[in-house]
């Protein structure tokens, strides 16, 4: 049986998940995804500015709809 992961511990996290991109994608795989994850990709201080301003209410207004469409999916409309 597997040993349980306590995620609050942030070095257990850390482990687990460096054992599992070990195993998924083998060590080099691995060492390219950490060089994505630590390297970022794109140009942020570019792509910032090319996103349309969206205030509180517009995030509200997307939240509702996507709350509208779980409940659908589960049938609870």
């Amino acid at each position: 049986m597997a040993a349980v992961l306590d995620i609050r511990n942030p070095i257990d996290v850390h482990k687990a998940g460096m054992r599992a991109l070990n195993r998924e994608l083998g060590s080099e795989g691995a060492q390219a995804f950490m060089k994505q994850h630590f390297e970022g990709v794109g140009d942020w201080t570019q792509e910032r500015h090319e996103q349309p301003e969206e205030n509180f209410e517009d995030f509200r207004a997307d939240l509702g709809r996507v709350d509208e469409q779980i409940r659908a999916r589960r049938g609870m409309s």
